[in-house]
């Protein structure tokens, strides 16, 4: 999209007109201490200042039609140089030309004071010279501050930029774990009530309102927010009764975390599925069953967690499902370096623990 030819921002307009006036009291300054023709160069600063304002607009019109902000630092100095020497040299003549015919009889009088004959010719090219001088510094340093100032502004937009695509792909990344998790944990809950239904309907009943519980609690995982660990140990609870149904004595299980512990933050689902990997693919697989123990403690500003569950002693670490994986993955995302992720396997027990950064809520 093209871009005005006048700006319509304010902020530009104080700083041309800041830049205009530190270049007129300079040149006020010069022509009070040394111009003998002050009337006729005073005027010439008038006619000056829209003929300048001219030329820096073209120039700004140029950077950005043409995209000069891409080229190389060397090239886009070189580039801005000439364009301020062609620039001054044009402003010098537009100013001369209009203010020379209004003050050409003075000036004749003074040079014939002098004992001079004014050579009109000499005396416009000595002024164009001179002027265009000063121009070119004016132009061109006026070109350097609003190259520095624009490649600043555009360095803090690209970051911004590359940080909300940063955050877009880290939301997407979430996304993609928790769509990948829930049809996982519903199919583990489906499955046990479907064997259930034919032998006990009130115990299928019974897991249906947990599941029902359980599935609204897990929209909380496409929030992008954190819940409260006494409410995801809540859920657990909920899921081992649903599992334990069919499982019966063979789950054995024991949460340890203090009431203390329970306004810290976690992403929710979490523990939950740690939980429910270690009852798919460590207990369940035991024909006597097995133990599993869930337990958390705060030091140093940190919250540890603890999972213990038995397992089959041919069940390498790395295939006890997906949900490890994808808890390692989703504290990278949403903590960083600030998060920890540990899996210890001695043959018969797995034991993964978590390291979070302690939060509550504020």
């Amino acid at each position: 999209m093209a871009s005005a030819f006048f700006p319509s921002s304010r902020q530009f307009w104080l700083y041309h007109l800041g830049v205009s006036a530190c270049c007129a009291a300079v040149t006020l300054l010069t022509i009070v201490l040394w111009s003998p023709l002050a009337a006729q160069d005073s005027a010439a600063i008038a006619v000056w200042f829209p003929a300048f304002t001219l030329a820096v607009l073209v120039f700004r019109q140029l950077y950005k039609a043409r995209h000069w902000q891409r080229l190389p630092m060397g090239r886009l100095i070189a580039l801005a140089v000439v364009y301020g020497s062609v620039a001054a040299v044009l402003v010098a003549l537009c100013a001369s030309a209009l203010t020379l015919p209004f003050f050409l009889d003075g000036m004749a009088a003074w040079y014939a004071g002098q004992g001079m004959r004014l050579d009109l010719g000499a005396y416009l090219l000595r002024t164009v010279a001179s002027n265009s001088l000063q121009a070119q510094v004016f132009i061109c340093a006026w070109i350097f501050i609003y190259i520095s100032v624009t490649g600043r502004r555009d360095a803090r937009a690209r970051e911004l930029d590359h940080a909300r695509v940063q955050a877009a792909l880290r939301e997407a990344q979430l996304r993609s774990l928790s769509n990948q998790l829930n049809p996982h944990f519903l199919f583990n809950s489906l499955n046990n009530i479907r064997f259930m239904i034919h032998e006990d309907a009130g115990h299928a009943d019974a897991m249906l309102v947990g599941l029902s519980e359980i599935l609204r609690y897990s929209l909380r995982a496409h929030d992008g927010g954190k819940v409260r660990l006494g409410e995801e140990v809540e859920i657990i609870r909920r899921y081992l009764a649903i599992v334990g149904v069919q499982l019966e004595e063979r789950l054995r299980f024991s949460i340890e975390i203090p009431d203390a512990l329970h306004d810290r933050l976690v992403p929710p689902l979490l523990l939950q599925m740690l939980v429910e990997n270690a009852v798919k693919h460590g207990l369940e697989p035991l024909r006597e069953g097995g133990a599993l123990a869930l337990g958390a403690s705060a030091r140093d500003g940190r919250l540890h967690v603890e999972l213990v569950n038995d397992k089959p002693a041919s069940a390498a670490a790395g295939g006890l499902g997906i949900g490890t994986g994808h808890v390692a993955q989703r504290l990278a995302l949403l903590y960083g370096a600030r998060a920890a992720h540990a899996a210890f396997d001695d043959g018969a027990r797995f034991r993964v623990s978590l390291t979070l950064p302690e939060e509550t809520l504020a």
